[in-house]
């Protein structure tokens, strides 16, 4: 299969955790959805589904704000909702892995000629993004072998973890609930909990005895590995 890196950068983004309504909660990063969702802005297709995967690096150090926003939105528009109260990431950035073959080839030509059919952003319509294409990996494998331990800088699934390989000057954390897959008409399939390190550096990761039977995969770009889901 093909992986594309792209980079997409901002000064704010707000991905919704669903089950926020008074005060709107985000993620602490882009969720896989969100990043396919990306994509298909990219390519004009205004309800992306795929069966590719996404790995998600982060570039910047998480930074979260609340704020109080009132936004259009009852009466067509055209009066203001009370003040909500909406968390938001700061200086956000990520490096995003787009892994397969039905789309990959597509994402590549838009991508060179920096070109996208609909606006591209961060999670919501004021936090715009423009991708940025990083690297080009032609004909990757997932690996098959058994690997005890890997060190990486993706955000990692949790449920392919049997231990941290704790170091000095890491802030490990863990972020549950992400949607998983997109079915369509706004529909989606499982959820994914993922470890991650806040300031985006390197995690040393001892893999759990049977991560080659989930359904997340580890593929090998260069000296790095990258966690797809």
């Amino acid at each position: 299969m093909k992986v594309l890196a792209f980079d997409v950068t901002g000064a704010l983004a707000h991905f919704r955790k669903p089950d926020t309504t008074a005060t709107q909660l985000t993620y602490p990063f882009i969720t896989p959805t969100a990043a396919k969702g990306l994509v298909g802005a990219i390519l004009g297709l205004s309800d992306f589904r795929t069966r590719d995967r996404v790995g998600i690096q982060l570039l910047r150090p998480v930074r979260q704000s609340a704020q109080q926003m009132s936004m259009l939105g009852k009466d067509g528009g055209q009066v203001f909702n009370r003040p909500t109260t909406i968390e938001l990431l700061v200086q956000p950035g990520y490096r995003i892995y787009y892994a397969g073959d039905e789309y990959s080839d597509d994402l590549h030509d838009f991508l060179l000629k920096e070109h996208a059919v609909y606006p591209t952003y961060l999670g919501v319509a004021f936090a715009l993004t423009k991708p940025k294409l990083v690297q080009v990996f032609e004909q990757v494998s997932p690996v098959q072998d058994r690997l005890e331990q890997i060190v990486t800088k993706t955000v990692v699934p949790a449920e392919i973890v049997q231990d941290l390989v704790i170091e000095p000057d890491r802030h490990y954390s863990r972020a549950g609930g992400f949607l998983r897959q997109y079915l369509g008409d706004r529909t989606f399939e499982k959820s994914v909990d993922f470890i991650y390190e806040r300031q985006g550096k390197p995690m040393s990761v001892r893999l759990a005895d049977d991560f080659l039977s989930s359904d997340v995969q580890i593929v090998r770009l260069g000296d790095e590995y990258v966690c797809l889901v």
